[in-house]
């Protein structure tokens, strides 16, 4: 399965350098990839409000539902180094019910962007099927 990822500003350089070794994604609600993604899959980058700059391989895939503050905390507690995670943006993901975390395995820069037209606001997009319609490449 080939997924498309957005990233805020700052991650995907983290993840070229080797800082940020785990994508967690956060929700109050389930949605993808909660579910959706399994080891071995391919996951684009896109930054937000750019273009997809690159690629990378699932790896072990983690699910978390049903989460209370407390519970959240200590799993990211755990996985902290590895989701290079500044304290701003825990503060807002803090009352998440639901996590999926992805193990970044081969990350791949691409020697041209490439650009794409995403038609909503979500952060994620798990491509073929209905939810191709969801973006247009080129």
């Amino acid at each position: 399965m080939l997924h498309l990822a957005i990233f805020t500003p700052g991650f995907i350089d983290k993840i070229f350098t080797g800082q940020k070794t785990i994508d967690g994604r956060f929700s109050k609600i389930k949605c993808m990839p909660f579910g959706s993604i399994e080891t071995g899959d391919l996951v684009l980058m896109k930054k937000s409000g750019g273009k997809i700059v690159g690629y990378f391989v699932a790896g072990k895939v983690e699910f978390f539902h049903d989460l209370t503050p407390e519970k959240l905390r200590k799993i990211v507690k755990r996985y902290w180094d590895e989701l290079s995670l500044s304290n701003s943006f825990w503060i807002t993901k803090r009352h998440s019910k639901y996590l999926t975390l992805i193990e970044i395995k081969r990350p791949t820069k691409f020697r041209i962007p490439i650009t794409v037209r995403k038609k909503d606001l979500s952060g994620w997009v798990s491509l073929g099927g209905e939810s191709q319609r969801q973006i247009q490449l080129f």
